[in-house]
């Protein structure tokens, strides 16, 4: 038995038999979804954030990290496009290196990394992309285009903001984290 089934076993051995039993269905078809679920319940220790946070940039290929980098001085809120105008306009030492970065395409494909590495944010505007160099302000305008109050957001909805926006469900607890910290 691994570390991660027997760290499982003791947290169902918590619960009530009914919930339990949920629970052990939902183990043997989603296990990632059940330890969201026990992590959120309090029933399993979160994992250490700045060993996350070392894990999303280890291997980041120089444009993504070139991208990023850039991407802190973005301002509000943008489209793929307008990133790549802010970047051909703003730092075209990074086009010179990276020609595919005057491409809205290939732009797309490295912002998109960059979300699935919890690094930027993303949320619809409509049926607009955008992205935040921050996940928190993902998640803020999130709560703002879906007529939410950002101090009510809970752990509870990360994966429903997580569907909404591509975000990883992780990132997106960790921006309500977050928020929920500052409104302390």
């Amino acid at each position: 038995m691994t570390d991660d089934s027997e760290e499982l076993a003791a947290a169902l051995q918590q619960l009530d038999a009914e919930t339990a039993e949920g629970l052990q269905d939902l183990a043997e078809n989603n296990p990632e979804l059940l330890r969201e679920t026990l992590s959120d319940l309090g029933y399993l220790p979160t994992v250490n954030q700045e060993s996350q946070a070392a894990e999303k940039s280890v291997d980041l290929p120089d444009a993504q990290r070139r991208l990023a980098d850039a991407l802190q001085e973005m301002g509000s809120p943008r489209t793929a496009e307008e990133v790549v105008d802010l970047i051909r306009h703003e730092f075209p030492e990074i086009v010179d290196e990276f020609q595919s970065a005057k491409h809205r395409p290939w732009m797309s494909t490295q912002l998109n990394e960059l979300v699935e590495r919890g690094l930027i944010g993303r949320f619809r505007d409509g049926r607009t992309v955008r992205y935040t160099f921050e996940p928190t302000e993902a998640v803020r305008h999130w709560a703002l285009h879906n007529n939410r109050f950002v101090e009510d957001l809970e752990r509870g909805t990360a994966r429903e903001i997580a569907d909404d926006t591509g975000m990883p469900v992780r990132t997106v607890r960790e921006a309500i984290d977050e928020i929920t910290a500052e409104s302390d």
